[in-house]
């Protein structure tokens, strides 16, 4: 279903970093991040093709997959930027390519305005421009909360369903994600691979001054089948940063890198190519 990837670490002070590195060469280096309680598998069904363009890694944030808890606990918008210089640093990416998806869109956008000239595109999947205080206070509030425990793999996967509103995708898809998104605790269950003190510090975060710090080429990939980006905020993002692409990806909800990757995989390449990034 999906091409090979190799797992690598960041050894940092308080927190190992995990990454997925798809391979590809070329002048070109892209790294990919997932929403808020995913992780870096999210891309592996396109990852692999978009390695045919350059360096292509994926990201497992503090917390969430594969990387380790913080410790102490530090799960800030400004503590994943510098866990992503880190990852810059290590693999020589001088000028990425950003991709995010959800959470992860929104802090490329706060690294793309808060450090433009060190960005040559970005590409952003679904992404809020702000988590009202409203929003982050639901979200601490789920992270005060034990989260669920099953006996077994198998019962995890069974149980296993994606949030927020589900996927289109096929079910092998979302197996396949099942299977990697849970973890067997010492005591022998299986539970979601997260750190929830994720979610306990979640702050409110309006993105639009870093929009309007933008420099490079701007992709918007739009789910068609969602609602959580009306037209009004769309229009704030394009106000904020006028040379963003709004595209929408057809029979997608909101996890759209897994409702419809071949589509996604054509619309970056299409704006690359477009911005003569790729040829």
């Amino acid at each position: 279903m999906t091409a090979a990837s190799t797992s690598r670490h960041l050894f940092l002070e308080h927190v190992t970093l995990h990454y997925l590195d798809y391979g590809g060469s070329g002048p070109l280096d892209m790294l990919l991040l997932h929403g808020g309680g995913a992780n870096a598998h999210w891309f592996d069904f396109i990852g692999p093709i978009l390695a045919q363009h350059g360096r292509v890694v994926a990201l497992d944030l503090r917390g969430h997959g594969d990387s380790t808890s913080a410790e102490p606990p530090l799960y800030t918008y400004d503590a994943y930027l510098q866990d992503l210089r880190a990852v810059f640093a290590a693999e020589k990416m001088a000028t990425p390519i950003l991709m995010g998806h959800s959470m992860g869109g929104m802090l490329m956008v706060k690294y793309a305005g808060t450090w433009p000239q060190e960005v040559l595109a970005l590409i952003v999947c679904d992404a809020r421009p702000l988590y009202s205080p409203e929003v982050a206070d639901s979200l601490r509030q789920t992270g005060h909360r034990r989260g669920r425990e099953y006996a077994t793999q198998e019962d995890y996967i069974a149980h296993f369903r994606i949030r927020p509103d589900g996927l289109r995708a096929s079910p092998e898809i979302h197996q396949y994600i099942a299977s990697h998104a849970g973890r067997q605790l010492p005591q022998g269950t299986w539970a979601h691979k997260i750190d929830r003190r994720v979610y306990a510090q979640r702050d409110a975060i309006d993105t639009l001054p870093f929009w309007r710090r933008v420099a490079c080429p701007v992709l918007f990939l739009r789910a068609a089948q969602n609602s959580r980006l009306p037209a009004t905020q769309l229009q704030l993002i394009k106000e904020a940063c006028p040379q963003v692409e709004f595209v929408e990806v057809a029979n997608a909800g909101h996890h759209l890198v897994l409702d419809q990757p071949e589509q996604t995989v054509a619309l970056v390449q299409g704006f690359l190519r477009r911005h003569r990034l790729i040829t």
